[in-house]
């Protein structure tokens, strides 16, 4: 079975918030999703972080880049290639999702035959 959405995120150099990131999807009521982190040559310990979840669920897939691209649109894209998913989530390394996002972007999609769907944001910092 396909899974409903991909959740493409792209990560370099962001040990200190791609576990809470990671989480926030974990915990999404909608539970058919797969999550594919495009890592782009990090040298901290994001890869050690994100290899820790991708053990435990294997919805979770890491692509490692041997090199940087210097941004995040070549390892979006990298993503979105690899997708599976009906649909395609954007969850950037630092975001935190709220438990329902999935389910209710997934509700009004459906609902009114949309071709995209976007939601408002809160601004955190540390």
């Amino acid at each position: 079975m396909n899974n409903i959405v991909s959740v493409v995120m792209t990560a370099f150099n962001v040990e200190d918030y791609v576990e809470e990131s990671i989480k926030s999807v974990l915990l999404q009521t909608e539970k058919n999703w797969e999550l594919i982190i495009v890592d782009d040559a990090s040298t901290d310990n994001s890869i050690k972080i994100i290899n820790s979840y991708v053990r435990d669920d294997k919805r979770i897939k890491l692509i490692q880049s041997s090199s940087n691209f210097g941004g995040p649109a070549r390892p979006r894209n990298i993503g979105i290639r690899e997708s599976k998913g009906e649909y395609i989530a954007f969850c950037d390394n630092d975001d935190l999702w709220e438990k329902n996002k999935l389910e209710k972007q997934l509700d009004i999609i459906k609902n009114n035959n949309a071709g995209l769907c976007f939601c408002n944001h809160y601004k955190i910092d540390q």
